[in-house]
């Protein structure tokens, strides 16, 4: 029966919709009552009794005909909504096509942003110190608008290759199923074009911008360098060159507007090529007197006219080594060379071209050693000296000649001592010799510093071996055939070596008369003033107070309570220098007297360090804290028979007694380097007050920590004794 109903619905006309309620209108049109009288399709049963009467035929025929087209109403929604959404090869091919388009779109949006602006960023961003994101955002804007005109070439190309969208009605297209999939399409077009759009990272630097930046940086400073020191150091032309490792040479980078862009020189030649290969500042006054003067290079620097009188060069440090050289030309003004103030002025400068220069990466560490270098750079001693210093050399000459002409030498020599490689040079040289170098320890001379001993050889000394006739004959390729030798060391006020005189070859064949010698150790003693400084005569003036403040007549009315006469008379058996040593196997003894607090021999390793500084401290003080004995060169068993007063510190005053020791040290003198700590022995100084060292007695010394095995102390003795001071009595120690 159902079916009937549902056949004759679809027979029959569409029922009119409300538009807001999407139901069927009511009452029937007036041909549905025929359609429903001409063909019945119900039958209907009596009502049983006592039921409710019944509807009319013609009302129930109308009920159950409204029902049926409201059925078949939802039907054909259903039906509808089935046609109206999109297959899925609709779908897909949506999905690609929305693809597609955002793929090109994206690649050329990140290729051409990444490429503009690293562009950008190189050239326009460092000439007008603009910043990344600027040049990221012209970048962007340009890959946009880029993006506008390829979008349409590339849908173009899509349909080309035969992809496009499909064919859909409004209603397809507007569904929310096709929506997702063309959204999902962009997405994922976009996200696949932008990543292969970063291709040009993977060859690009990125660093080149910085890189370029601070090279445009250093370019305003070095320029800014050039200009500045050649204001300050009043030169008549200034360069900045850097060295070239590969090819040899220095390239200029900078430079005064008197100098050729750009010049080159080579790393072997002249004042320049010195410093670049050796590390050490020039500072010269009159080039033409040195060895590396060439009137090639010099007379006409670089074909600009100028005539190189003096220089200053100073090296510039970079990861350890000589990256570069700046040179400052003639000094102008009133002054006609450069002063010790300019080297130091220059020096600190090229400390921060040495910064400048320096990696981004590198460490704050690294950059202060690196300045630390620059600043601690020496002067090569040859070449170092400044107008000052230059002035004093030019008196030696006339110093030298007149020891030549008193002594009837055919040759004097003043020559140096270069510390780094223990190398004698000739400063000054009067008579025919060359400029050479020595090695300390090698020849008279070189003996002579080592062990700080005045030499005075003769051909008749040949059986000591110090002749040797393929040094000697011919020696140096003067000329001169050495028969005998003078040679004096200089020190300064601690006995530290400087140098030396040598005189060579007495006249008439000779040797040196004892009165030469003392000429020229008199003339070695001013000298060694003149090399170690202005304020050289105020500390020997208070080297020798130190030494009359030890004697007891002085002492008496000068260091009161508390201090102690140590009489010192000999040593035995003492230590040899080991083998190793390139000094003489024997040692230079001295001895020094202290007075400390707590037992000195129960201290741990360092105590030579320790006493070292508190040696060096001491030679400040008005009244010294350690008394020193005279050196013995070269003795085992040493003769001193010296008294030597000690003073209580100040800061030991109210100290108890029984805290309070007398510390004796021997030491092994050395000429060229700091002395060596030998062995200690130490007195309570109770005991000294209670009189029981007044006696000289032979006394053990101790090894020093940390060096028990340097020297063999197991026979060696000391003879000595220690007496309280007493002010008011007269000794006759």
């Amino acid at each position: 029966e159902a079916a009937s109903v549902m056949r004759l619905i679809r027979s029959l006309p569409r029922l009119p919709l409300d538009a807001s309620t999407r139901r069927i209108q009511p009452g029937p049109p007036a041909s549905w009552a025929l359609a429903v009288g001409a063909r019945p399709f119900c039958n209907f049963q009596a009502a049983p009794l006592g039921a409710a009467p019944s509807r009319s035929r013609s009302e129930h025929d109308y009920g159950n005909v409204q029902d049926a087209h409201q059925a078949s109403q939802a039907l054909d929604l259903e039906q509808l909504q089935r046609d109206t959404l999109p297959s899925p090869a609709q779908l897909k091919m949506l999905f690609l096509a929305s693809a597609l388009p955002f793929v090109g779109f994206g690649f050329l949006d990140n290729f051409l942003m990444i490429l503009c602006g690293e562009a950008i960023d190189n050239t326009f961003c460092v000439a007008f110190n603009f910043s990344t994101m600027a040049a990221a955002a012209i970048g962007n804007t340009i890959s946009d608008a880029a993006g506008i005109f390829s979008g349409g070439a590339v849908e173009r190309l899509a349909r080309r290759a035969g992809v496009e969208e499909p064919e859909m009605t409004t209603e397809q297209r507007n569904h929310k199923t096709t929506k997702v999939w063309q959204y999902s399409g962009q997405l994922v077009g976009i996200v696949i074009g932008c990543t292969l759009g970063c291709c040009p990272l993977l060859w690009m630097d990125p660093n080149e911008g910085a890189r370029q930046r601070r090279e445009k940086e250093r370019e305003e400073v070095f320029e800014s360098v050039i200009t500045k020191v050649q204001q300050l150091l009043q030169g008549e032309a200034v360069g900045l060159l850097l060295f070239d490792q590969e090819r040899g040479e220095l390239v200029a980078s900078h430079q005064s507007s008197n100098l050729p862009k750009s010049f080159k020189w080579k790393a072997t030649e002249g004042f320049i090529g010195h410093v670049a290969n050796t590390g050490q500042f020039v500072n010269i006054a009159d080039i033409k007197d040195e060895m590396l003067y060439k009137p090639s290079l010099h007379d006409n620097f670089l074909d600009t006219g100028i005539t190189v009188q003096s220089i200053l060069c100073m090296p510039v440090f970079k990861d350890g080594k000589v990256h570069g050289v700046v040179t400052v030309i003639n000094k102008m003004g009133n002054s006609v060379a450069f002063s010790q103030k300019d080297e130091d002025v220059l020096s600190a400068i090229c400390s921060h071209i040495s910064v400048a220069l320096a990696d981004e990466k590198q460490s704050f560490q690294e950059v202060i050693d690196m300045c630390e270098q620059s600043m601690k750079t020496s002067g090569s001693p040859e070449y170092s000296t400044s107008a000052a210093s230059q002035r004093m050399a030019t008196l030696f000459v006339p110093a030298l000649e007149g020891i030549r002409n008193v002594l009837g030498a055919e040759a004097t020599t003043l020559m140096l001592l270069d510390q780094s490689s223990q190398e004698l040079y000739t400063e000054v040289i009067d008579g025919p010799l060359p400029p050479h170098r020595t090695p300390v320890g090698v020849g008279v001379a070189g003996q002579a510093v080592a062990s700080g001993q005045l030499m005075n050889v003769e051909v008749k000394d040949h059986a000591s071996g110090w002749f040797v006739a393929a040094r000697h004959k011919n020696y140096q390729g003067s000329g001169l055939d050495v028969r005998s030798e003078l040679v004096v060391p200089l020190f300064d006020t601690s006995r530290k070596c400087l140098g030396a005189i040598k005189c060579i070859n007495k006249s008439g064949g000779a040797a040196f008369r004892e009165e030469d010698v003392k000429y020229v150790s008199e003339v070695a003693h001013h000298i060694g003033m003149m090399l170690e400084g202005p304020d050289a005569g105020l500390r020997r003036v208070l080297a020798l107070s130190r030494q009359r403040m030890q004697e007891k007549n002085v002492l008496q009315g000068t260091l009161g309570q508390g201090a102690v006469l140590c009489n010192l008379e000999k040593a035995e058996y003492l230590p040899s220098r080991s083998e190793a040593s390139n000094r003489r196997f024997s040692i230079d003894p001295y001895v020094t007297f202290s007075i400390v607090r707590g037992d000195p021999l129960e201290g741990g390793p360092g105590v030579q360090q320790r006493l070292m500084r508190a040696r060096n401290k001491d030679r400040k003080a008005a009244i010294r804290r350690f008394a020193k004995s005279g050196t013995i060169l070269e003795d085992a068993n040493p003769s001193w028979n010296e008294t030597i007063a000690v003073a209580l510190p100040q800061k030991y005053r109210d100290v108890p007694v029984e805290d309070l020791w007398v510390y004796v040290l021997l030491w092994d003198y050395d000429s060229l380097q700091a002395d060596d700590l030998v062995g200690q022995t130490a007195f309570p100084l109770l005991d000294v007050q209670a009189g029981k060292l007044r006696q000289v007695t032979p006394h053990k010394l101790a090894p020093i920590p940390g060096q028990k095995d340097l020297y063999n102390l197991e026979h060696a003795r000391i003879w000595v004794s220690v007496s309280p001071f007493e002010g008011n009595e007269e000794d006759d120690a």
